[in-house]
């Protein structure tokens, strides 16, 4: 029985909308890590369209796994909405298993840490089906089956985790994920710790599956590369706030935002032929529990005004995206 599990028609079942995540004014605090509650995400807003993929970009204590571990349920939400299909999955209760009902599956960048060790590979496998009590010889016949999905076959299926290299565990977390039929997949720094050869080789993996399963990904990542290859859009965080988002070749190509110009310009492959004198980010990112006034990235920004440190900037409509920047029509003046 190793015949491909029909997969649900998302398209068909909601083609009312095109909007499958919807996210609006999501903050999260954390409080008792400090005296001061750290607000790690502040207001943020956006949607992910079915089927594309959209790319959560920024340093690290930006906000980025926050945003995700939110959206799966296994983090606070101390206020805004978030929903899937329609669905809220911002309320009270328990929250990542509301949000593994509707669809979101979330793969980790360390594999090891995220399969059991004492379990061989088909049973990590069919783990988000066994309330189903399908037999074992059907338990193991979708693992076969979802292992053929994502490269690898049935001489994997009774090994332990540590008897795979890196890349194939992360295909068999991959796996996992697709078991559960989900609408949305959040890939967090999925790629990260992997070899560049075998990193590639899952970037394609992802893409593919993207078409074939029908899947929408929310995509958590540092590297630039992965998300030139993989996104549809992209959002610009900085210290919990989203100062630039739009098209994924216009964000990349043409950033309107100073941070995210610097975040660019920082990567030479993407950017080969950019200016030696053009202004880079110098600093730290700010402390969350003390976020600087006005707009949180002014103290690294080139281009700040006094207004900068005094009033914060809205999101607002350029060039078929959005950024958030008192000074976007001046700095577009200078080449890139």
């Amino acid at each position: 029985m190793n015949a491909r599990m029909p997969m649900p028609d998302h398209a068909a079942t909601h083609a009312a909308t095109d909007t499958l995540l919807d996210v609006k004014q999501l903050s999260v605090i954390y409080r008792g890590l400090t005296r001061t509650p750290v607000q790690a995400v502040a207001g943020v807003s956006f949607s992910i369209a079915r089927g594309s993929t959209l790319a959560l970009i920024g340093e690290s204590g930006s906000g980025k796994s926050t945003i995700a571990r939110a959206i799966a349920g296994l983090g606070p939400v101390e206020s805004g909405s978030i929903r899937l299909d329609g669905a809220e999955l911002a309320g009270k209760g328990d929250r990542a298993a509301e949000a593994g009902r509707h669809g979101v599956q979330i793969v980790f960048q360390d594999p090891t840490s995220a399969l059991n060790p004492r379990w061989p590979v088909w049973q990590s496998i069919v783990e988000p089906r066994l309330r189903e009590r399908l037999k074992r010889a059907v338990q193991r016949d979708i693992a076969a089956d979802y292992l053929g999905r994502v490269g690898l076959n049935a001489r994997h299926m009774d090994r332990l985790p540590q008897q795979l290299s890196g890349g194939q565990r992360q295909r068999v977390t991959i796996a996992r994920a697709l078991v559960a039929r989900p609408k949305l997949i959040i890939l967090d720094e999925a790629v990260s710790a992997l070899d560049v050869s075998v990193r590639n080789e899952v970037l394609l993996l992802l893409d593919r599956l993207k078409e074939s399963e029908q899947l929408t990904y929310l995509l958590i990542s540092h590297d630039m590369g992965a998300v030139a290859q993989l996104a549809t859009s992209v959002a610009v965080l900085y210290l919990g706030r989203l100062v630039e988002l739009g098209p994924a070749t216009r964000v990349i190509g043409q950033p309107s935002h100073p941070y995210s110009r610097a975040l660019i310009e920082a990567v030479p492959s993407l950017q080969a032929g950019a200016r030696k004198d053009a202004p880079k980010l110098s600093g730290e990112i700010g402390d969350p529990a003390h976020p600087p006034s006005g707009c949180r990235f002014h103290p690294r920004c080139p281009f700040a005004i006094d207004r900068c440190s005094n009033e914060v900037p809205v999101l607002t409509p350029h060039r078929g995206g959005e950024s958030a920047c008192h000074r976007t029509q001046e700095i577009e003046a200078v080449p890139s």
